[in-house]
């Protein structure tokens, strides 16, 4: 049985040597040179991040290089991006065929794209990254062999792996204008109930302790955006109450089977302004809940189920301004097309989800008690007998660890 520290060993020697082979192979004998890890407003006090989400590299061949095309179709239309976020669900862990090095040979794959435009990224795990040969912490040092990440490993003595910040400054002042915090948000059953994952207290605890930090530090409260895969359940009290860009067609809102309190920590500590996630593939709706705008990501990878009939894939934008601080957003899709004027939609009579999906109680508008998501896996692994069995295998081994 090879042990844990010789897995990570072969991945940092495997990853060093493709990420060199693939970084010849894009730009030829022009290498671009690492660029720097601080980030900076540009010399007109703009910063643009570009999240994709659910990519789900690693279901089938030709739908790889179909996410491929559109990382890449959206990266051209927006050539002066400054970061991609990728909200977790990169890789569907699930399709994992039991080789080693299946996940490496599919990380490549999916962070081609940002070499090839020479971008750095940052990401957060979704429920489905760490399914295959690669555990959450694993996966952050596989990133980490490649010279445009800016992903980092979060302080180990609490849930997840992917809980950090990145300051922005702005050259202007020479000051801290901005943070993005990344929050791990797990995979499922959030404190041990049914459902979805979510982030824990110690996690919250931690976001308290780093934001009271660097109010310290700066002697000012940063506005700051939070990313993570899984929405939290005020996203669903926002579509049934607030008035909303965009639309749900998913099977609800696929939230927190806990509400942890995050967002009350939001408000508490008074710097977040913005969040995004992903993980509910046919919702693409943005608003602004009790003052902080709660957005979803458009779907980007061909893998795993949706986008709705009609919609393209693609990716969010945000544009931050530095001063006076404020961000502009819109959908870019693979043919270089946006969306600047989502549909809207206005509060309703009665609430129209009650409960977060797949959580007790839960039966969506279609009268189904399971999610998109979980159907969706299920199918596809009833599909493929060899993977359901590897899967179920894994996940025997992962429990009894």
């Amino acid at each position: 049985m090879i042990n844990k520290n010789t897995v990570i060993f072969i991945i940092l020697i495997l990853t060093i040597f493709y990420e060199s082979v693939l970084t010849k192979v894009i730009f030829g004998p022009n290498t671009p040179q690492p660029v720097k890890k601080d980030l900076e407003f540009n010399s007109n006090g703009k910063f643009k991040i570009i999240q994709f989400t659910d990519l789900h590299y690693g279901e089938a061949d030709y739908k790889d290089d179909l996410s491929n095309q559109v990382q890449n179709g959206v990266l051209k239309a927006e050539p002066d991006g400054d970061l991609v976020v990728m909200t977790g669900d990169s890789v569907s862990g699930y399709a994992w065929n039991g080789t080693e090095g299946w996940f490496i040979e599919k990380w490549i794959h999916l962070v081609e794209p940002m070499i090839k435009n020479n971008i750095r990224w940052a990401f957060t795990l979704g429920n489905h990254d760490d399914e295959a040969d690669l555990d959450r912490v694993q996966i952050v040092e596989l990133d980490n062999t490649f010279n445009l990440s800016l992903t980092q490993r979060g302080p180990s003595d609490i849930r997840g792996a992917t809980n950090y910040y990145l300051p922005i400054t702005d050259p202007a002042t020479d000051e801290v204008a901005t943070i993005l915090y990344f929050f791990d948000s797990g995979d499922d059953n959030c404190q041990g109930v049914e459902g979805w994952g979510c982030v824990y207290p110690d996690q919250i605890e931690w976001y308290r302790s780093v934001s009271i930090g660097l109010r310290e530090k700066y002697g000012r409260v940063v506005p700051a955006i939070a990313f993570m895969h899984i929405p939290i359940p005020e996203y669903m009290d926002m579509w049934n109450f607030y008035p909303v860009n965009g639309s749900l067609y998913d099977t609800g809102v696929c939230c927190f089977s806990v509400n942890t309190g995050l967002f009350a920590a939001f408000k508490e500590m008074g710097d977040i302004v913005s969040m995004h996630c992903g993980h509910d593939h046919d919702n693409d709706f943005i608003g602004e809940y009790n003052g902080v705008q709660l957005g979803y990501g458009r779907k980007s990878g061909y893998g795993g189920y949706g986008p709705p009939t009609g919609w393209k894939h693609g990716a969010r934008v945000l544009e931050i301004t530095a001063n006076p601080f404020s961000i502009s957003t819109y959908l870019r899709f693979d043919d270089g097309s946006t969306q600047n004027s989502p549909p809207s939609h206005l509060p309703q009579a009665k609430e129209q989800y009650n409960t977060c999906c797949d959580t007790y109680g839960f039966v969506n508008v279609t009268g189904n008690s399971y999610s998109n998501c979980k159907l969706y896996e299920e199918e596809f692994l009833s599909q493929n007998p060899f993977l359901f069995e590897i899967n179920q295998n894994h996940h025997k081994k992962m429990n009894k660890i």
